[in-house]
């Protein structure tokens, strides 16, 4: 299925620029506040959990995957949701340092230690062969350089998932129309309150040929 995109204007780059942003500032007070916070965490569980749940329905995750996700966060939802959905080896990586001290806490809470590891990494040249999943965060950056690697890295019949803010979802299009042993096989959109487009996700679930 593949899609092309008018490239943007100067205005949509200065636009999507701010609310980029915008955005990851939101998810890094999300996460801080939901590792800090039981009453936050049980929000963010029911509402960013079920939007989780439905991506991985709808890409048909594997019970017996092994994923890799790209920017675990101070709270590693991500990791806890898909917990439940596979019984494989579950990684997450983060380039901020003190995120991942903060996951580990987190996974540990939860009694999660033995099922999810998290380490300090970069999306940027983390080996990726052994994994048959890797999911991109919306806010991992430079999103691009990271596919790029992922696109080159990736063992075929791999699934990717990359999360991007409904106002950039053009240039992951355009780039993933540039690589014609990528398939993009489902696009889901996301807007739970309060992520009103255009700061709500769309999750493109794409497959290396």
């Amino acid at each position: 299925m593949e899609q092309h995109a008018k490239p943007n204007t100067i205005l949509d780059t200065i636009a999507i620029f701010f609310i980029k942003k915008t955005a990851n500032c939101f998810w890094e007070i999300a996460d801080t506040w939901s590792y800090k916070n039981d009453a936050i965490t049980r929000i963010y569980n029911k509402t960013i959990g079920k939007e989780y749940q439905k991506e991985y329905e709808d890409c048909g995750i594997s019970s017996h995957s092994n994923i890799l996700h790209i920017g675990c966060g101070s709270y590693p939802l991500t990791e806890i949701v898909l917990a439940n959905c596979t019984k494989g080896q579950i990684v997450g990586i983060d380039k901020n340092n003190k995120a991942v001290q903060r996951g580990q806490q987190v996974i540990k809470k939860n009694n999660l230690d033995k099922r999810i590891i998290l380490k300090h990494g970069d999306g940027l040249d983390f080996p990726v062969e052994e994994f048959d999943m890797v999911i991109v965060s919306s806010c991992s950056q430079p999103k691009e350089k990271i596919l790029q690697h992922l696109f080159q890295k990736v063992r075929p019949q791999g699934t990717i998932i990359v999360r991007e803010v409904d106002i950039a979802t053009k240039d992951i299009l355009n780039y993933i129309a540039a690589h014609p042993d990528i398939e993009l096989k489902q696009q889901i959109r996301h807007n739970p309150f309060p992520f009103f487009e255009p700061i709500g996700w769309t999750t493109f679930c794409l497959t290396k040929k």
